[in-house]
């Protein structure tokens, strides 16, 4: 018998938020936020989206990956 331990939903949630902080700390995701909306270039902004992308695969909630 096999026995796997899947993460709570508030394990994968903490997972998450080291990550992003960890790719983009606050002030850089500001910056592209501010970058995008007050300059109009999105290209920070279109790279943070794919990187949190990236990280919401890599640490899936419990229910998708069953």
């Amino acid at each position: 018998m096999r026995v796997v331990k899947s993460r709570s939903r508030a394990e994968i949630a903490a997972l998450r938020e080291a990550a992003y902080l960890a790719a983009w700390p606050a002030h850089k995701q500001q910056e592209a936020l501010q970058d995008s909306v007050l300059r109009g270039d999105s290209t920070k902004l279109t790279q943070m989206v794919a990187d949190f992308a990236e990280i919401r695969a890599r640490f899936p909630n419990p229910e998708e990956t069953a």
